[in-house]
């Protein structure tokens, strides 16, 4: 597949270092507003200048490249995952895809009447470790399901007022930054025993805003139709345990390292007074892990097949409830 780039920053030299793992794989384009940073990059991955664009349009005119990755900054990903459907452009596009509910189901109204696949990039949905963890669910392996609790966080230092994670007109805030993360996790553990995918119920939000109108921190409580609860903590001043925590009536699931799983990961379980390890092994990097899964499902037409990766369903429901909290915690209920 021939793979173009949108927006050059940080998580672009991953995704590119992730696709040279792939034989299948190859990243053909790329898209700037910065001509320094398309010229850095080309070099930097041997990209014919041919491929070079210094505006984005330009990109999805390309009828060489097959599909786009945007990863722009988090306030452009919905202008441009439209642009890239018009183009009729398969699209792996960094999280959040969006920053509204409303932009949220016009995505997926627009995805209703396409045949192109589009995936978030939420990478640990699509890593072996996630499966594993669902297998032991689905066999009971700690009983029943009670409990969840997850955390994501870590220090930014002092970031600046006008950058990224401080400005609330680019997306900024601890809950759009991570937030995706414990909620998706909760939200695949809490639906593995229902027939269809539920919304949790939002509560005991609390959390610090920045004198930008960003949250810095947040803390907020999910409770499931089936009697699931699970408690989420996300921040970009502190350094979390980032890990997840899945109790059961009969044992305790412990995944270590939920969110950026290598290829060697281990999760404990705890069982009967005793702790067991389970390891995990993949050839693949993480992000490798999650174009592989891109192909797969681009390829079989099956958009089903990709499980547990996130579903257009999965996202807006992701959204929803970071919006939700996100209200409450900037008291704009």
């Amino acid at each position: 597949m021939n793979w173009g780039i949108i927006g050059l920053g940080h998580m672009a030299k991953n995704f590119a270092n992730s696709i040279n793992e792939l034989e299948s794989d190859k990243l053909l384009g790329i898209s700037s507003n910065s001509i320094f940073k398309l010229l850095k990059f080309s070099f930097r991955y041997s990209i014919n200048h041919k491929y070079l664009f210094n505006n984005y349009q330009k990109i999805l005119e390309c009828k060489d490249i097959d599909s786009i990755y945007i990863g722009t900054l988090n306030n452009s990903h919905y202008d441009l995952i439209l642009k890239c459907i018009k183009a009729k452009k398969n699209i792996l596009c960094e999280k959040p895809f969006v920053l509204t509910v409303e932009q949220a189901e016009e995505v997926k109204s627009q995805l209703k009447y396409s045949d192109i696949f589009f995936l978030e990039g939420v990478a640990y949905r699509s890593h072996p470790q996630t499966k594993h963890v669902i297998k032991l669910i689905k066999k009971n392996y700690i009983g029943k399901v009670t409990k969840i609790k997850s955390s994501f966080g870590f220090d930014s230092g002092k970031p600046k007022k006008k950058g990224r994670l401080l400005n609330k007109d680019l997306g900024g805030g601890s809950i759009f930054d991570l937030a995706c993360y414990p909620i998706s996790m909760s939200n695949l553990i809490a639906n593995i025993s229902n027939d269809k995918e539920v919304m949790p119920v939002i509560s005991e939000t609390a959390g610090k805003v920045h004198t930008t109108g960003v949250d810095l921190n947040g803390k907020a409580k999910l409770t499931y139709d089936n009697g699931i609860v699970s408690d989420i903590e996300v921040s970009i001043i502190e350094n979390l345990e980032n890990n997840t925590v899945i109790t059961g009536t009969d044992g305790v699931i412990k995944i270590l390292n939920p969110w950026l799983p290598g290829k060697d990961s281990v999760i404990e379980i705890h069982k009967n007074k005793s702790v067991k390890k389970e390891y995990i092994n993949t050839d693949l990097s993480l992000f490798a892990c999650q174009i592989n899964l891109f192909n797969f499902s681009v390829k079989e037409k099956n958009f089903k097949k990709n499980y547990p990766a996130m579903s257009i369903n999965n996202s807006v429901d992701c959204i929803k409830t970071m919006v939700e909290w996100k209200k409450k915690i900037l008291n704009e209920d």
